[in-house]
């Protein structure tokens, strides 16, 4: 779980090239939707700026608090459609049905074992309407993931000479699928490193068979699959699998 320094310099870093693909998606999928594993909320205000109820759910107080200030600033429309709740993907109470459930950017691998997998999707079903839809967007192993190393993003400028770089090292581990990487937040100041804040995060390898059957387990049938988010057909080529199934 992210701590409250690291959530916001992950909020900064939160890019936005998925979220066209995503209103599009769940406009046609319908509301209200759930949308877990929510983070700072980028893609749960988006939903709730085009006219979607949206329920958010993250388990960092942190993240949500980032969330709820940046739906503070909406129009009143939009920010009366969307709230945030801290929770459990696997257990979150809610006595309506959602349309719709979202699980998008790698937030279902955060689950790292079978049994909590299952559980998470089992609760969503029920958390479903008759004919509702769950997407699950992940990032399916590849060559270059599992070789692990160092990767350097952008950095990005806070205001003024105050710049953050963030370093992402990654360990993958094919025996326990599970993937680790420290993350490095460094705030220059003038040139000068001014701040340092790690963060692990553990996440599991889950192969697009492996995915299938998970849903098929719950109760779920694949009617998409795409392998990025322009909508192109998922191959073994692609970084992206994103599923929309079907309650059966």
């Amino acid at each position: 779980m992210f701590g409250r320094k690291a959530s916001r310099y992950y909020d900064y870093f939160d890019g936005k090239e998925d979220v066209p693909f995503f209103r599009r998606l769940m406009l046609r999928l319908g509301g209200p939707v759930l949308d877990l594993g929510c983070g700072t909320g980028t893609i749960a205000l988006d939903l709730a700026g085009a006219g979607l109820e949206v329920v958010g759910v993250d388990s960092s107080p942190y993240m949500l608090d980032i969330a709820r200030e940046k739906r503070d600033k909406l129009p009143p429309r939009s920010r009366e459609r969307v709230r945030f709740f801290e929770g459990d993907m696997q257990s979150f109470p809610w006595e309506k049905q959602f349309a719709s459930a979202l699980l998008a950017r790698n937030s279902f691998a955060c689950l790292l074992s079978t049994q909590e997998q299952l559980r998470c999707l089992s609760h969503v079903r029920n958390l479903l309407a008759v004919g509702g839809k769950i997407v699950l967007d992940l990032i399916p192993p590849h060559g270059e993931m599992l070789q692990g190393g160092v990767s350097v993003g952008r950095s990005v400028v806070l205001d003024g000479d105050i710049r953050l770089l963030r370093t992402v090292h990654t360990r993958c581990d094919l025996n326990s699928q599970l993937c680790r990487q420290t993350i490095i937040y460094q705030c220059y100041q003038g040139g000068v490193l001014s701040e340092q804040v790690l963060e692990e995060v553990c996440t599991s390898l889950l192969f697009p068979r492996e995915v299938l059957l998970l849903l098929r387990q719950t109760g779920f049938a694949a009617e998409e699959i795409y392998g990025d988010t322009g909508g192109g057909q998922f191959s073994a080529a692609s970084r992206r699998m994103i599923v929309v199934a079907g309650k059966e």
